[in-house]
């Protein structure tokens, strides 16, 4: 489905991305997992089209997407601060892409109301988003991601603002709605636990490269090199 290929981004003389190359399938939840400034929002901003590639080609469902916009690639995309609209409640901030796709009215009510019974807010539907919690919040950035019925889901540390107790049970079912919306997502995270339960693939990244591509427990009980076994902890 994506497909991206030495990919390289330079900073004036900053290497950010050096010869990427990883494959996503169809309805894969694949994780970028390393510590900060290994280059996987880089990666994940080129894929969107947010930043320009220096070289190297991304191609979606055998397209290349040199050029083409971020609005029109289709994709979903959801960063840690949400960007909620406060002055509407949590159905009117889902159905707002809808609307700006110019849906007709029945279809957005029918559309939000699924992807609200996914993430488990149907009841919070009228509620505004001065009165949530944050990992309510967090839930509706997720469904409004999901609402438009987005080609591909990227995710950039969606649940690193919330505190770790919450941040654990909402990882657990952010990772059951993905699943059940049967999309290929790319999911952002220095937290391996966060890889370990949302992914079915993690792709390792340090210093603007790809380490060692695999299951989490794969890596864990296989590592690549030193450098890999010292990060995820093995023995």
């Amino acid at each position: 489905m994506l497909s991206v290929k030495e990919v390289s981004v330079v900073f004036g003389t900053k290497v950010a991305l050096d010869r990427v190359s990883l494959q996503l399938g169809q309805a894969e939840i694949l994780a970028l997992l390393g510590p900060s400034g290994s280059g996987k929002s880089t990666l994940l901003r080129a894929i969107a089209g947010l930043e320009e590639i220096t070289t190297g080609t991304i191609s979606f469902e055998g397209r290349d997407l040199a050029g083409l916009p971020t609005h029109v690639r289709g994709f979903g995309l959801m960063f840690q601060t949400y960007a909620l609209f406060p002055h509407l409640t949590v159905a009117g901030n889902v159905a707002f892409g809808l609307r700006m796709a110019n849906l007709a009215p029945a279809a957005i009510t029918s559309r939000v109301d699924e992807v609200l019974q996914w993430v488990g807010l149907s009841e919070l539907a009228d509620r505004r988003i001065e009165r949530l919690s944050g990992g309510e919040m967090q839930r509706v950035a997720l469904a409004r991601t999901l609402a438009p019925n987005p080609r591909l889901v990227m995710l950039d540390e969606p649940v690193g603002a919330l505190d770790r107790r919450l941040r654990e049970r909402l990882v657990e079912e952010m990772a059951d709605s993905l699943r059940e919306a049967k999309l290929g997502v790319i999911y952002v995270t220095h937290d391996h636990d966060e890889a370990r339960v949302v992914a079915d693939r993690v792709a390792l990244m340090n210093e603007g490269r790809i380490i060692q591509t695999g299951t989490y427990q794969a890596i864990v009980e296989q590592p690549a090199d030193a450098w890999v076994a010292d990060f995820v902890g093995s023995s």
